[in-house]
């Protein structure tokens, strides 16, 4: 591991759910100089309560510990208290929040073989409601922008259940995450780098090499075949392997792409397309109706109010001390399994 670790950078990989993001995450865990825990929103959580945090002593180490394990999915990490208490009191200097991140990140235990860390990466859907909040909070960071077509997203998010899969939901978040990204792009274009899904399915090793040169980083053909590495390591395999994306395991493929084609209904698609509207163009997805559907669009406003609300909630909640906070997002979920259970009723699904 590098010594200097305060100067070890970050990117950021920013996308929807369902997006492509975690078979990044694997491609660049599996690079010997990338250390990318699973997801886990542990920035964003954390930044309220430690961001001002200098001193440390064995009873805040403690707290800190305990904050960690509350994360979603952070056990997965295998970050042992006592390594990190050492390295946060064994540390010469100030320790501010940056630092503090870093210091949590290099705890992470990955099945790949690494040697110096050159970059320290971060990989969460949710992010994408935050990506200006990550900018200003690491304004030297990196990031990379994946999308997938949101007629696609859609047929994947009805496999899970943590979004309703609503057509004018689910076009409205997509615009939503990309224009947040739009911004970025304006401030700072060299810091960000556009990924298209399909792009990534049809030419793995070529835009795998277009990540590794905008990170300054050598390219691994062994960054491809993670899944031999977890084959010989299955209970790590398991954890990669987990709900939602057992796709992990089998070769990248286009066998995903324009799926919407068979699966949404002519009406789907005419609302996905309305809401995403020029949106789409820009991100290089032909729409298939480009009119206007008055009808449509009266029937859509409750589900599109809906979304605005929540995205609102969930932008001033995250403000919150962390305490309220997670009371905030509680309620919300609640609210959230509720409105998913009438909706998706609504819609027949």
């Amino acid at each position: 591991m590098t010594t200097n670790i305060i100067d070890v950078p970050f990117f950021f990989i920013i996308g929807r759910p369902r997006s492509g993001t975690t078979l990044l995450r694997s491609i660049f865990d599996a690079h010997p100089n990338v250390v990318i825990p699973f997801e886990s929103p542990v920035i964003l959580n954390l930044y309220r309560k430690y961001k001002k945090v200098r001193a440390w002593d064995e009873a805040a180490v403690d707290e800190l510990y305990a904050d960690l394990s509350k994360q979603p999915y952070f056990e997965r990490w295998r970050v042992e208290k006592e390594g990190l208490k050492e390295r946060i009191l064994g540390y010469q200097g100030e320790i501010s929040f940056h630092l503090l991140i870093r210091l949590v990140y290099q705890g992470y235990q990955s099945v790949f073989d690494k040697t110096e860390t050159l970059w320290f990466g971060d990989k969460n859907p949710v992010y994408s409601f935050y990506a200006d909040r990550l900018f200003r909070m690491f304004p030297d960071a990196k990031f990379i922008h994946i999308t997938r077509d949101y007629r696609d997203n859609l047929v994947s998010l009805r496999k899970v259940t943590f979004e309703a899969p609503i057509p004018a939901l689910i076009a409205y978040r997509w615009v939503r995450a990309n224009k947040l990204m739009d911004k970025i792009i304006r401030k700072a274009p060299d810091q960000v780098l556009r990924l298209r899904y399909e792009d990534l399915a049809a030419a793995p090793e070529e835009k795998t090499r277009e990540i590794c040169n905008f990170l300054n980083l050598e390219f691994y053909p062994e960054q491809l075949e993670y899944r031999k590495k977890l084959e010989g390591a299955k209970e790590r395999a398991a954890e990669y392997q987990i709900r939602n994306h057992e796709s992990l395991m089998k070769p990248v493929n286009t066998g995903r792409i324009a799926i919407w084609k068979d699966a949404l209904t002519p009406e789907e698609v005419k609302v996905m397309d309305m809401v995403a509207g020029r949106n789409a163009d820009e991100h290089g997805y032909e729409r298939e109706f480009r009119g206007s559907y008055p009808l449509l669009m009266i029937r859509s406003l409750p589900v599109l109010l809906y979304a605005r609300i929540m995205n609102t909630a969930m932008r001033l909640g995250s403000l919150l001390p962390y305490g309220p906070a997670s009371w905030v997002f509680m309620k919300l979920q609640v609210f959230y399994r509720i409105y998913r259970k009438a909706a998706t009723r609504k819609s027949g699904d």
